[in-house]
C-alpha cells in the first residue's frame, strides 16, 4: 500500500466485506485489516483517513463486545466511505475533505 490509491482500494475492499457480512458478523480479521490500512494511511500523511479508519475499527470492536449500537457503526462506515470516494475522485487535497 505505497500509494493513496492503493490505500483507498483496500478501504473499499474492507467496506464491502463489512457491508456484505453485516455489523454483527464481523470477525477479528476485518479489524486487523483496518489496522494495517491505518498504518499505511499514516505513512502517506492521510491524517483524516487514518482517524476515520481508526474510528471505524474501534466502533466495530465495541459493537462486537455489545458496547456500541449499529447506528454508531453505520455513521462511521458512511463517513469513511464518503472520505474514500472523495479522495479517489480527486475532489481536493486529502486533508481538505
Amino acid at each position: 500500500m505505497d500509494t493513496i490509491e492503493n490505500v483507498c482500494k483496500e478501504v473499499e475492499k474492507v467496506l464491502a466485506v463489512v457491508n456484505s457480512k453485516g455489523f454483527a458478523n464481523i470477525d477479528d480479521s476485518v479489524c486487523a485489516d483496518l489496522d494495517k490500512i491505518s498504518a499505511a494511511a499514516e505513512t502517506l500523511g492521510m491524517k483524516s483517513g487514518k482517524k476515520l479508519i481508526d474510528n471505524l475499527s474501534a466502533v466495530l470492536k465495541s459493537h462486537k463486545e455489545g458496547k456500541a449500537e449499529e447506528t454508531s457503526v453505520s455513521v462511521r462506515l458512511t463517513a469513511l466511505d464518503f472520505y474514500n470516494k472523495n479522495v479517489l475522485s480527486n475532489q481536493g487535497a486529502v486533508e481538505d475533505i
